[in-house]
């Protein structure tokens, strides 16, 4: 009997003898695999006969593309467009890391003493249809049914790359990424092809299967902490994204709304604190900057402390109103919390004494307004946390060893990065962005035109060559990481590129990069969950 499975995002077939010992593959060889489909582009056309090869492959038995092929599986004519190059390859590699709902297999043994397995498709109580992976229907009575359990684990042996040459692998992803019919692109969704990295590094996926992706934080500890924008504060842990999240939150995910930033205390763990900024529904929609006690992996119950309440989106405006967002959260090396919030597209209150929007704020570790903050004389209340104004939506910063800060702010002609500067007005919407000299006005020390500037922060010096010490940035759309030059601010060198949409990037202190991949513009309704993912670049 041949048995079929259910992979994350494809059912690849094949025969039993495939899953023999000597056929076994090892960790070693997958992770030649990963490293070789991650950064080669393969060849599409010679994938697709591998897709149609009914000897060895066998997926166009179990799937169907554009109409032709087989239906026990699901149909991938849109798998290219749903998932990255990272997911792809797990898919392939892992086929028991997540199952598709619906395809779950499941085996029964029979009053007889027979095993069944496949996937189930029809039942009721006289019987069941079960079909395997030759796509023959079989149906069973419940009075010849013994026992029936449903496998968490994929049914095909885990030795797909025994049978290809890691080309023909690398040729296989490359055809399953073109897969994208009826889907129209989106900022950044184009983005397809092998990750280009400098020599002597190599990429890895460490987790997949984030939902909404929108920021992360790299933990002294090893952790990584991912924000999921529908409310979830997931934790990478020893490279396994752990089932439960640290934090779920009630959150307006709608649009750029939802859980958007996160960081932790500066003495974290002894001061056991993680921070975030989201949105709240409740009464209406507002940002809010709280922090919660953590034990463990995950936060005290009933720890919440609201730091910060924002302003009610629904009287500032905006042509989209639960856009430009910001969200970005971290400490300064003062001692105190800086947070990012954009103007939700309404322009006018950047400028403004009596709103959050378009600002950088500045508070105390537990909330209160510091003495030295720059508008003090000219604002009252919480409006006092404001440190700078100006800003259309910077939704990223970062502040280097030597306490330089900077800031990606988003759109207009072009995309900025300012200097942080206390006090600073940025222009926004008296100036588009751009390089200025207008007096009274602070302008960027980086810009290039419109796309979406995203991720950002400084790589430590620890990472040695060209790049220790600088400024590293990413964006959305184009797909790449560049790092600024120290000595000559306007210019930029790439680091990585052929990213689908890199959201946020945060560097640990051995100066391992990890890159994090939204694959969604924004929450609306042709959103998908699962189809984030974590990258890490390292020497």
């Amino acid at each position: 009997m041949r048995f079929f499975s259910c992979l994350p995002v494809l059912l690849l077939c094949f025969d039993l003898t495939a899953a023999e010992p000597s056929h076994e593959v090892t960790p070693e060889t997958r992770q030649r695999f990963e490293q070789a489909a991650m950064t080669q582009a393969g060849n599409a056309k010679k994938g697709r006969v591998l897709f149609l090869d009914e000897k060895r492959t066998r997926c166009a038995i179990c799937h169907q593309v554009n109409g032709k092929g087989g239906k026990v599986g699901p149909d991938l004519s849109r798998i290219g467009g749903k998932f990255d190059r990272p997911h792809l390859i797990e898919s392939l590699l892992h086929p028991s890391q997540q199952i598709v709902e619906g395809y779950r297999s499941s085996t029964i043994l029979t009053t007889s003493g027979k095993l069944l397995a496949g996937i189930i498709k029809e039942e009721d109580d006289q019987s069941l249809v079960i079909e395997d992976a030759n796509a023959d229907r079989m149906t069973v009575s419940r009075n010849e049914i013994e026992a029936i359990k449903a496998s968490p684990v994929s049914l095909m042996p885990d030795g797909l790359a025994a049978s290809l040459s890691s080309d023909e692998f690398c040729d296989l992803v490359a055809y399953l990424e073109t897969l994208r019919s009826g889907i129209k692109d989106k900022p950044g969704s184009g983005t397809r092809g092998p990750i280009s990295i400098p020599d002597g590094y190599r990429i890895t996926t460490v987790a997949t299967r984030l939902t909404g992706a929108t920021a992360l934080e790299t933990l002294d500890d090893g952790r990584v902490l991912v924000c999921e924008q529908t409310g979830r504060l997931r934790v990478i842990k020893d490279d396994e994204l752990l089932p439960e999240p640290m934090l779920e939150i009630d959150v307006d995910s709608n649009w750029e709304r939802g859980l958007i930033g996160v960081t932790v205390h500066p003495r974290f763990p002894l001061v056991p604190y993680v921070y975030v900024c989201y949105v709240s529904a409740d009464p209406y929609p507002h940002h809010r900057v709280s922090r919660f006690r953590v034990e463990g992996d995950t936060v005290v119950a009933g720890s919440e402390e609201i730091l910060l309440r924002g302003d009610d989106q629904t009287k500032l405006g905006g042509n989209v109103p639960a856009g430009h967002q910001g969200g970005a959260i971290h400490f300064g090396p003062d001692g105190k919390l800086y947070i990012g919030i954009g103007e939700q597209t309404a322009k006018s209150p950047a400028q403004k004494l009596d709103t959050f929007q378009g600002k950088i704020l500045r508070i105390e570790e537990d909330g209160s307004i510091p003495s030295d903050n720059p508008f003090l004389d000219q604002t009252q209340g919480k409006y006092q946390a404001i440190w700078a104004i100006g800003c259309r939506n910077p939704f990223t910063f970062a502040f280097g060893v030597e306490g330089s800060m900077l800031i990606n702010d988003v759109g207009g002609k072009f995309e900025e990065i300012n200097p942080g500067v206390e006090g600073a007005n940025y222009g926004w919407p008296r100036l588009d962005h751009g390089f200025t000299d207008r007096k009274g006005f602070v302008g960027p020390v980086h810009a290039y035109p419109q796309a979406s500037i995203s991720g950002g922060d400084f790589a430590p010096r620890s990472l040695g060559g060209p790049f220790g010490g600088r400024y590293f940035f990413a964006d959305f759309v184009h797909g790449w990481i560049k790092a600024l030059d120290p000595n000559e601010m306007k210019r930029a060198d790439e680091f990585a590129a052929g990213l689908r949409r890199p959201v946020d990037l945060r560097f640990t202190r051995d100066g391992s990069l990890y890159v994090l991949l939204r694959n969604a513009w924004v929450i609306d309704d042709k959103f998908e969950g699962d189809t984030g993912s974590l990258l890490r670049i390292e020497r």
